[in-house]
């Protein structure tokens, strides 16, 4: 190569080698071949060597014995070598662990939707922390109607996780944290009566502490934690008792003939507020424990307050004001010292219901309803801007909010999610008949042992649609099990054909013509020892009726006792301002054990429809006595499960959007 190279350059190198001799040129050339040789070997060098690096690899992986001696180890080698393989080990091992929790981590929640932002900022607030929207900590326990029954859960404040605490076919309500955060005080009819139980969250142990054939309920601990404050109506009439957390030390604290309940034991325990029916309306009372005297701390003869729950501090109270159906949040700050009536600041806080203090005392929480069913609890701050906002949102009922400063540990967790039925059965399965080749897919069916309401003995066989008959019947057999008698065994009216005449005013396009609407029996209510009461709630500019059934024994066994007051519908007879309202309250509470048929109807998809417009002088429109089954339908979906297009045309017109 070294040659080639010569001669390439031999002519620019050599021109002028004619001067010299033949030895002369033969000598520089072999010295300028020297040069080129070493310049390329220098420059080969680099690979020449990688080469041999490689091949020596090779041999050593594959032919050990060409390349070198076995290697020896003493002793002290051998240990550090040991101690490198598992140092190595362990570190593969974190590294597998990490690289685990990593892909197992929930992912992050995206942050809560705000509601409401109401107050404007006060003008220069003072440096702080600022708390966040939904407190400090700890968890919640609450109510949550579901499948026809009642239940009490909780939610942990930083995952948000509900975790289900009771699982009993019976109800459980009215949950109350001990002070210590490792008991649950609670209302159940778990043995056919309703009493006071006590839920011991670490072990799962579950302690009756009252057996008293009356009503027990709504327990609320004292600060110490050696007492319970819970409604009684042990002697006909419900009161406010205490006793110790074994049961005993019983002590009445109210005798008025009104009905008291609802308890709430103030943080320093000198106080215990309770709401009490005593001059016509709901009003917040407080028991001065030390003096054992009772003042009224809330005076509005025209307006419904209920539902205290006291301020960390012990100088505020929350609580629920205004008519059933539009529920509104007032905060009340009043002064220790100065305790007399008349005295105390209440402002408005927010709409909802069952309101309850974090305990940190810088939020509220509180519960919202729509009219999808769904239940949302709304967190606002008691300080700053006062942001309100939505934290969480559940299917079903909930009620009876209580908030502790402890979280329930992973070990409650477990055992209570443990404990969670392999399945749960559902309230009733509908059997339709399989549909016909041709015609309406379903069908009218007989309604089996239902009678007329008219005093007359008239045969008449009541019709519902197959899509809704076994939620009758199921929804039947509940208000016997529950009231002890077959309300729903007559009717007032079920199907109604199409030709019927309504009465001046409704509607021909009601949902008794589909096969999916009832009128309950009107007698009960209408005779003289009445069996059914009415509760009135106003639910913006339209109002409804809850129907109460008083249970047919009245030992305890069924139902509970009413804490609403009942409408008069025929007040209305009397005159005066019960002639323009049509109606009134009644003056006392009727005592005894009733059943909520609205709530029982509603678990079976049954609801209630609001009056019409005129129905404060027009007793056709008041109709608290109808219920309909919709399923989410439209009317004229419904319509034409049972009829052919042409039928219904003929008697309401052309039916909107659709084709031959």
């Amino acid at each position: 190569m070294a040659d080639d190279v010569l001669d390439a350059m031999q002519p620019e190198e050599f021109e002028e080698s004619d001067e010299l001799g033949p030895e002369a040129v033969e000598e520089q050339r072999g010295r300028f071949r020297d040069r080129v040789r070493g310049f390329l070997k220098q420059l080969a060098s680099p690979f020449v060597w990688l080469w041999g690096r490689v091949v020596f690899v090779w041999l050593w992986l594959f032919k050990p014995n060409k390349v070198g001696k076995p290697v020896t180890l003493r002793p002290s080698g051998v240990r550090v070598l040991f101690l490198l393989i598992v140092g190595n080990v362990a570190i593969l091992g974190l590294l597998g662990y990490a690289l685990y929790q990593t892909a197992t981590m929930p992912p992050i929640e995206s942050p809560p939707k705000l509601v409401v932002v109401t107050p404007t900022p006060r003008p220069s607030p003072s440096p702080g922390p600022t708390p966040t929207p939904f407190g400090s900590g700890g968890a919640i326990a609450f109510t949550l109607r579901r499948n026809g029954n009642t239940d009490i859960y909780a939610l942990n404040q930083i995952e948000r996780q509900l975790v289900q605490l009771t699982y009993d076919r019976a109800e459980d309500r009215d949950p109350a944290w001990s002070p210590d955060g490792n008991y649950i005080a609670f209302t159940s009819n778990r043995s056919n009566n309703w009493d006071i139980y006590l839920l011991d969250l670490v072990s799962g142990a579950l302690i009756r502490l009252t057996q008293n054939p009356g009503f027990d309920g709504n327990p609320s601990w004292s600060p110490d934690g050696q007492y319970i404050a819970f409604e009684s109506d042990r002697y006909g009439n419900l009161d406010i008792y205490i006793m110790s957390t074994s049961g005993g030390e019983l002590r009445r604290v109210t005798t008025d003939r009104a009905p008291d309940y609802e308890p709430a034991w103030s943080p320093d325990s000198r106080a215990i507020a309770f709401t009490s029916f005593r001059d016509g309306s709901k009003d917040i009372h407080l028991y001065l424990v030390e003096g054992r005297e009772t003042i009224t701390v809330t005076n509005s003869p025209d307006v419904n307050e209920d539902y205290a729950d006291w301020s960390p501090g012990g100088t505020q109270l929350a609580y629920v004001s205004g008519p059933r159906g539009n529920p509104s949040i007032q905060i009340m700050t009043f002064d220790w010292d100065a305790m007399e009536a008349g005295q105390a600041q209440t402002e408005l806080f927010g709409a909802g219901a069952s309101p309850a203090w974090a305990p940190d005392g810088q939020n509220l929480i509180y519960v919202a309803y729509d009219r999808e069913g769904r239940s949302h609890l709304i967190a606002a701050g008691m300080t700053g801007w006062a942001i309100s906002q939505e934290v969480y949102s559940i299917d079903g009922r909930m009620e009876d909010l209580a908030w502790t400063d402890l979280s329930l540990s992973p070990r409650i967790i477990a055992r209570a999610q443990a404990a969670v039925p392999s399945s749960s059965l559902p309230l009733y399965v509908e059997m339709v008949q399989p549909p016909s080749a041709s015609g309406p897919p379903y069908r009218l069916v007989p309604l089996l042992s239902v009678s007329s309401d008219e005093e007359e003995d008239v045969e008449e066989t009541f019709l519902l649609s197959d899509r809704v008959n076994e939620s009758f019947d199921a929804l039947r057999q509940r208000v016997v099990e529950e009231a002890g008698w077959d309300y729903l065994g007559s009717l007032g009216s079920s199907w109604l054909p199409m030709t019927y005449t309504p009465p001046s005013g409704h509607s021909r396009m009601n949902w008794h013509v589909c096969g999916r609407a009832i009128g309950v029996d009107q007698g009960p209510y209408e005779a003289t020892a009445s069996k059914v009461e009415l509760v009135r709630e106003d639910v913006g500019s339209a109002t409804y009726w809850r129907v109460f059934l008083r249970a047919a024994k009245q030992d305890g066994s069924m139902g509970e006792p009413l804490r609403e007051g009942v409408w008069d519908l025929y007040a209305r007879d009397q005159g005066g301002s019960a002639l323009v309202e049509g109606g009134a309250i009644k003056e006392r509470i009727p005592s005894g054990y009733y059943v909520d048929f609205t709530a029982l109807a509603s678990d079976y998809g049954w609801e209630r429809l609001p009056s019409l417009w005129r129905w404060r002088y027009s007793w056709p429109d008041i109709w608290w006595w109808e219920f309909q089954k919709t399923d989410d339908l439209g009317w004229w979906e419904c319509m034409l499960e049972l009829y052919e297009p042409e039928q219904i045309e003929a008697s309401f017109g052309p039916i909107p959007g659709y084709e031959d």
